[in-house]
């Protein structure tokens, strides 16, 4: 049994997303205002192929090893050791896959050492992702948290240095992602070392064991942060960089709804990992996720109201036109609360199919709608698209979710009387 409460760790949990997310608001009110929209549409641009890529070249790896150590079957050094041999090739093919990527998309307004620094990323985020699936299958959230919220702080502080004070736009941006990414990237895999035997070979048994299982986590999550990010890259082809900085800002607001789901989800990755008993799990899960609605509605309600007068004095009239951004992506936003809070469990219980199945054809709807919209609408296309793919998405999630777990749909958000005495116990824990 873990020696936490559910509340202790996702307390824990929600409070390194909270300090990330202030972290990285910062992060975007400093580069939003520093690079201007044209500028800080390049930033975005340019890292959501490393971003994508990374996606991809996780190869499920992370939830595979959360899955491997919970379940106890394998020896951990073993396992551990096949992880990072894993690593070494998913690196070097991440990279390559990124370059061709930028061969394919246009190279326009990036400087070569740009382009090298966000390549050289990859690796760096690979090892930290990978390094935190260890400390996840051992339940050590709080080990899981730092890597987390340090790079938050590392990116910002980092920025602040080298965007503000040294006046280096949008490379020192592109500087702060890298050296932030390394350190933490080290510190993980300093940490491990101390505890492991790592053995690089490709003699281990386990590693076409991780790949295998890893495969069908990787197309899954390939396919969910592909169709998150796609309508930035639609947008650079189809619009101007303009747009595209004023989707991303308005985009990054609305997704401040996500960090409760996500800290959820985390914990209930690792707990399902670990789990014996299924109903109570079931029960559990469908708790969170009653709690984590009502949290999101509330808090999209207040980013609606509150958005026509922040916005234009955080981040200044320039971005004025984010506010219809954030206020049309809402519905969408508040849909994938439900398919984060449940794919914790699948997914911690060696099910990542699911999400292939609900996200796939989201996906395509989502390119389809994107190219349809954008030239004629451009941010606000890009929006409405996003919205029906997160619902599509969202919609045969919960149909499949009940499926396998047999648990009918309407016991999913059926409030009940211990709900709310679960969410003061929570509270209490927290403050």
């Amino acid at each position: 049994m873990p020696k936490r409460t559910y509340f202790q760790d996702i307390a824990g949990v929600l409070g390194s997303n909270v300090f990330t997310l202030l972290a990285n608001f910062g992060l975007v009110v400093l580069l939003s205002r520093q690079l201007g929209s044209s500028g800080y549409g390049l930033y975005t641009a340019l890292i959501v192929v490393p971003t994508l890529v990374v996606s991809f070249f996780q190869m499920g790896i992370r939830p595979t090893t959360i899955y491997m150590i919970g379940s106890g079957r394998e020896d951990e050094n073993s396992i551990v050791s096949a992880m990072f041999t894993v690593l070494v090739f998913t690196s070097a093919l991440g990279v390559l896959f990124s370059t061709a990527a930028y061969l394919l998309i246009g190279t326009g307004g990036y400087t070569p050492a740009l382009l090298a620094m966000a390549l050289v990323t990859i690796p760096m985020r690979l090892a930290s992702i990978y390094s935190g699936g260890v400390f996840l299958g051992k339940e050590e959230i709080p080990a899981a948290n730092m890597l987390n919220w340090l790079t938050g702080l590392l990116m910002l502080v980092v920025a602040v240095v080298m965007v503000y004070f040294l006046k280096l736009g949008l490379f020192g941006a592109v500087a702060s992602l890298l050296l932030a990414n390394t350190l933490v990237a080290l510190l993980a895999v300093f940490m491990l070392l101390k505890r492991y035997r790592i053995r690089l070979s490709l003699k281990n048994t386990l590693i076409f064991k991780m790949l295998k299982t890893g495969v069908v986590y990787a197309l899954s999550f390939l396919t969910i942060q592909f169709n998150y990010r796609v309508d930035v890259v639609l947008l650079k082809m189809l619009s101007e960089p303009g747009e595209v900085g004023i989707y991303s800002l308005g985009v990054s607001v609305a997704e401040l709804l996500w960090q409760i789901p996500l800290a959820v989800g985390v914990v209930v990755m690792s707990r399902s990992a670990n789990a014996t008993d299924q109903a109570a799990l079931n029960e559990s899960t469908a708790r969170l996720l009653r709690i984590s609605l009502l949290a999101g509605v509330l808090i999209s309600a207040a980013i609606v109201v509150l958005s026509p007068f922040v916005v234009p004095l955080v981040f200044g009239q320039e971005y004025l036109p984010s506010v219809r951004v954030m206020q049309t992506i809402m519905p969408g936003i508040i849909m994938i609360i439900m398919f984060r809070i449940l794919s914790g469990q699948l997914a911690g219980t060696g099910r990542p199919d699911a999400a292939l199945k609900a996200f796939a054809p989201a996906l395509l709807v989502n390119v389809v709608l994107n190219y349809l919209w954008i030239p004629d609408y451009g941010a606000n296309g890009a929006v409405m698209g996003t919205n029906v793919s997160y619902t599509v998405a969202s919609v045969i999630y919960l149909v499949v979710f009940s499926q396998i777990t047999g648990m009918p749909l309407t016991a999913l958000f059926r409030f009940r009387k211990d709900d709310w005495s679960f969410l003061r116990r929570f509270f209490r824990k927290i403050i």
